[in-house]
């Protein structure tokens, strides 16, 4: 990450000030989320973050990031297709436009407040592969993305796993989730303003129900300090000591945290004071205006009783109670556009690459126990051909069949993963302090195949892994899996005759 922040105390950080909520290490408590758990999925952070991310974003908010839909070789598609805007007021509204891209430094500000920035885990170093981040309540990745992340089968979908395992379809995966909470306007959604998607100011109830459309994130929520970034129209200051609704108090500390502002103030807080990597801003400030209670419009609009008497509604109708205006002529007040500007779709390709996954390791492996009680194991080597990023989706037929890496704690398994081509560094120590940055070329994922016994019916039992590939080239590598458990166990023995799909 450079010199500003180290990433383990970055992520520290975000968990005790920035997060509502703990962030999960794998085998934590979070294994609550579905029937089966959450997914243990690894990812790759990139190392100039800064730069990487930003045009991730840029390019997920105008539909630019994964292209068309795709087949894979299962036969199963992979579609993160931008569905575009619907725009306009409620009496006027026209339909979804795929030309109409989501303000980018909306979703910038939102990755800040939900990951800051990070993909992987704590213990994952910038340019590092390692387990994703991961929320209690199951949200993955940059965008912290939940919708549709239950596991109740015990085997990740390909969607599910290049969500929790590539960047770009993370980020792509969330915008079109913010995009679907802009068009579900005005069936189940006030208006703000007249519905320009160009218009920051017109994004506030779509940012809103990116964190869900609860109360407890409305403006006059009266459980909340009304005197939060200097009253009035508050904003949050985003850690920011220059912001003026950073209101130090004695010791320097700002009066008002993370917690003490609504999700819509936190996300348009740090548009407008974005963090800063050394002394410069991570992507360029917007100016816009928040809510103003003072007129007497914008103030009706949102009285408690009307977002109160929506929700016992199911909020159908879209709420026009709490439609409130953007622009006033009196006053020659307009909406604000975002001042990033438009991106060049062929960068995609850098994010993307030309990753070929091949396998080495055995089609058939006889696991049997040995006398000490315990079971063996085998390997699979999972290399990328190509290059940059080859995410992959593991799956098992049943559920006493385990894979992990080699170091893994026990209650971690591998639902998808990654390697990474030669083309492309990958850290494996970090600078901090003393400690210099160790790096190599590329990343084999070495995948171990084990049992839990106890899972295990008496006698032979016999089950399959699958590891395929979920975007560029390479076929799905199947391993045959052979396992005793009881009086009449076999020797103890974990290899068979192997088959390398290597070229």
């Amino acid at each position: 990450m450079g010199s500003a922040l180290a990433r383990a105390g970055l992520v520290a950080a975000l968990a005790c000030a920035a997060f509502g909520y703990a962030l999960a290490s794998p085998g934590a408590s979070a294994r609550a989320c579905g029937a089966a758990g959450p997914y243990d999925f690894d990812t790759f952070e990139v190392e100039d973050y800064v730069a990487g991310y930003n045009l991730a974003i840029e390019l997920a908010a105008a539909g630019q990031a994964v292209g068309m839909p795709y087949t894979l070789s299962s036969g199963e598609v992979i579609d993160f297709h931008y569905q575009g805007l619907k725009s306009g007021p409620r009496t006027a509204r026209l339909p979804e436009n795929p030309a109409l891209r989501v303000p980018p430094s909306v979703y910038k500000s939102i990755a800040w407040v939900e990951s800051n920035w990070s993909n992987g885990a704590g213990s994952v170093p910038y340019g590092g592969v390692g387990p994703v981040l991961r929320s209690f309540d199951c949200g993955y990745g940059l965008g912290q993305i939940t919708t549709g992340m239950t596991n109740s089968t015990g085997n990740a979908s390909p969607r599910q796993a290049i969500i929790g395992t590539h960047f770009l379809f993370n980020l792509a995966e969330g915008v079109r989730i913010l995009a679907d909470k802009w068009n579900i306007a005005p069936q189940f959604r006030p208006i703000a303003g007249n519905g320009d998607p160009a218009a920051l100011e017109d994004w506030y109830f779509a940012v809103w129900s990116y964190n869900g459309f609860a109360f407890s994130n409305h403006p006059l929520n009266p459980n909340r300090d009304p005197l939060r970034g200097g009253g009035v129209s508050p904003v949050f200051h985003c850690f920011d000591p220059s912001a003026p609704s950073y209101q130090a108090m004695a010791s320097g500390s700002p009066a008002f945290n993370y917690g003490d502002y609504t999700y819509p103030e936190r996300v348009y807080g740090c548009m407008r004071y974005p963090p800063k990597k050394d002394t410069a801003r991570i992507w360029a400030a917007q100016f816009f205006l928040m809510p103003d209670f003072t007129n007497e419009l914008v103030a009706k609009a949102f009285a408690p009783k009307n977002f109160q008497m929506c929700e016992d509604g199911g909020f159908e109708g879209g709420c026009p109670a709490m439609d409130f205006p953007t622009t006033f002529t009196d006053t020659k007040v307009i909406p604000h556009a975002d001042t990033t500007p438009p991106v060049d779709p062929k960068k995609a390709a850098t994010l993307l690459g030309l990753p070929r996954l091949a396998f080495s390791g055995s089609t058939e492996v006889t696991i049997a126990g040995g006398n000490d009680g315990s079971y063996g194991s085998a390997t699979i080597v999972v290399r990328n051909l190509g290059t940059f990023v080859a995410p992959f989706l593991v799956r098992t037929s049943a559920p006493w069949i385990v894979v992990r890496h080699p170091d893994d704690p026990l209650g971690r398994t591998i639902d998808g993963g990654v390697a990474v081509g030669k083309d492309t560094e990958v850290v494996t120590q970090a600078v901090k302090e003393n400690r210099p940055r160790i790096a190599q070329k590329g990343y084999d994922s070495v995948l171990v195949i084990t049992v839990i016994p106890a899972l295990m019916p008496a006698g032979q039992s016999r089950g399959k892994v699958w590891i395929q590939p979920l975007f560029g080239s390479g076929s799905t590598f199947e391993v045959v899996v052979v396992a005793m458990k009881g009086e009449n166990s076999f020797p103890f023995r974990a290899v068979a005759p192997g088959l390398s799909t290597e070229r």
